[in-house]
């Protein structure tokens, strides 16, 4: 068995995979034939299949499947999964970019004797160059966490995002409920906390492993997705007896950080969404949070500078009451 599989769902992004695939396959001191290679194409029209070929020809072991029809992004993340052989399972966005030396470090943990359900990568975002753009700052080593309740802390709702989350696929297989995750565009929860309430070990690499592409998604819904859909997603795990206290976390940290920041960005055009009306989505689940009229609704009601000169006081304000709190 492969000890780790890194499948990249894809379409009509040659451009961008093609950086994704050169910066997985430029990595140095590293055995690939530790790793399984699925790139899962939902019927792309431009030269998709040709950039993949280029790196087969190269010698790359890739496990290439052209859809013959566009499956929905849910159904090509499923394939993923499904095809996935390798202890280890690592979704990756085709737009997204492995930061050299991640892999040989990656590999380096999940080689030990150890058990991780999940296993989180540091990520920075960039807008056009990855290497300029890139943090002065690179923490190297890790942080291995035997309470869920402290790695939710750390890394919270970042689990979402898939180019960070590694996931141990025999943990998430079991008592794996997918289909009632169907339709949320947040398919990849179904196997992300099924590896973390399963686990007894999870560990966060600090190392920026990942660079993800800025201003890149979109076509949905904002408020829907993380709000309605997500609360969707927690009550299915609620029911079947997780405690609610690790979603409050996410919860909490979203109303703080996540909405205030990306309503911002939408009401600037920085984000691809659905028009939708933010208040009449959040409000139902969030109108008892404090942390909803602190941070969220300036953002919401207010003019977009004025709501982000308010957000970034405030957020300072945290950051500094937790620092003198430490």
């Amino acid at each position: 068995m492969k000890i780790l599989t890194i499948a990249i769902p894809t379409y009509n992004r040659a451009k961008d995979l093609n950086s994704c695939l050169n910066s997985i396959f430029s990595q140095t001191n590293v055995n690939y034939d530790d790793i399984e290679f699925v790139v899962s194409d939902n019927n792309s029209s431009d030269d998709t299949e040709t950039v993949v070929r280029e790196y087969i020809k190269k010698g790359f072991n890739i496990n290439y499947i052209k859809n013959k029809k566009n499956i929905g992004p849910d159904n090509n993340f499923i394939q993923c999964f499904n095809l996935a052989n390798g202890k280890y399972f690592w979704l990756i966005g085709d737009d997204d970019i492995v930061v050299d030396g991640a892999l040989e470090r990656i590999l380096k943990v999940l080689k030990t004797n150890e058990e991780y359900g999940i296993v989180f990568l540091n990520s920075y975002p960039f807008l056009n160059d990855f290497k300029n753009e890139k943090p002065i700052s690179n923490k190297d080593g890790f942080i291995i966490y035997g309470s869920i309740y402290s790695f939710l802390s750390k890394v919270s709702y970042f689990l979402t995002f898939i180019s960070t989350t590694i996931v141990n696929k025999r943990l998430a297989l079991k008592d794996i409920d997918i289909e009632s995750m169907r339709d949320t565009n947040l398919i990849q929860l179904s196997w992300t906390f099924n590896a973390l309430f399963n686990s007894e070990k999870n560990i966060f690499i600090k190392y920026y492993s990942i660079a993800a592409k800025s201003g890149n998604t979109g076509g949905y819904q904002l408020c829907r997705v993380f709000g309605y859909n997500l609360q969707k997603v927690f009550d299915i795990y609620q029911n079947k007896g997780v405690n609610p206290k690790y979603f409050k976390i996410i919860k909490n940290k979203m109303l703080i950080t996540f909405f205030p920041a990306n309503i911002i960005r939408a009401k600037n055009q920085m984000f691809k969404g659905e028009n939708e009306n933010f208040f009449k989505t959040l409000y139902p689940l969030y109108k008892n949070y404090l942390y909803f009229w602190l941070f969220t609704i300036p953002a919401i009601l207010l003019p977009s500078k004025v709501s982000y000169i308010i957000y970034a006081i405030a957020n300072y304000l945290r950051r500094i009451k937790k620092i003198l709190s430490i």
